[in-house]
């Protein structure tokens, strides 16, 4: 009698493609509790977990058919996934209509970028658009590093504010290491 396969890779680095073991290097990447990991966030972990099924149930059909429907159930049908950090105006006054602001966009962005490591971690790829949507998902989030503390504010605010443009770095970094 054949073994059936679990239903999910769990998320540890001996389970993941040859291409996430070579650039997905780092413990953060595998702690499910680490909110700064692409999986550890509440948003990124489910993200996976959708994105495994919908691949599952859609294997030949464009991502960018999941990450509409994954727009529509956050409240935000139509985003532009393209839309980058490069003009903060912009980007706020489209922010200040968003029924939770940036709270809504950080799980915009969270989303994206767990959507860029699944892909890698699982396919040993990721797709040319999905990762031009995580570089404007970092892009967006450098624009708020202030959320995370104020870099002039008490030291927990700015150990807090620190880690999250190190990690922001260094995800963006190992993102680029894809061709």
């Amino acid at each position: 009698m054949a073994q059936s396969s679990p239903k999910y890779i769990e998320i540890e680095w001996k389970n993941g493609s040859e291409a996430a073991k070579k650039i997905m290097k780092s413990n953060f990447y595998y702690d499910v509790l680490d909110a700064w990991s692409p999986f550890g966030n509440d948003t990124g972990n489910d993200t996976y977990y959708l994105y495994c099924d919908w691949k599952r149930e859609h294997p030949k059909e464009n991502v960018k058919k999941f990450m509409e429907e994954e727009l529509v159930s956050l409240g935000y049908p139509g985003f532009d996934l393209y839309l980058d950090g490069k003009d903060p105006e912009r980007l706020r006054r489209i922010v200040n209509t968003m029924h939770n602001q940036y709270i809504d966009l950080n799980a915009i962005d969270n989303e994206v970028i767990a959507l860029a490591f699944s892909q890698l971690f699982l396919e040993g790829r990721i797709e040319p658009e999905v990762k031009k949507w995580a570089e404007a998902a970092f892009s967006r989030e450098s624009v708020y590093l202030d959320y995370w503390g104020d870099k002039n504010g008490e030291a927990k605010e700015r150990k807090e504010r620190k880690e999250r443009e190190e990690r922001m770095n260094q995800l963006l970094s190992d993102l680029r290491k894809i061709e």
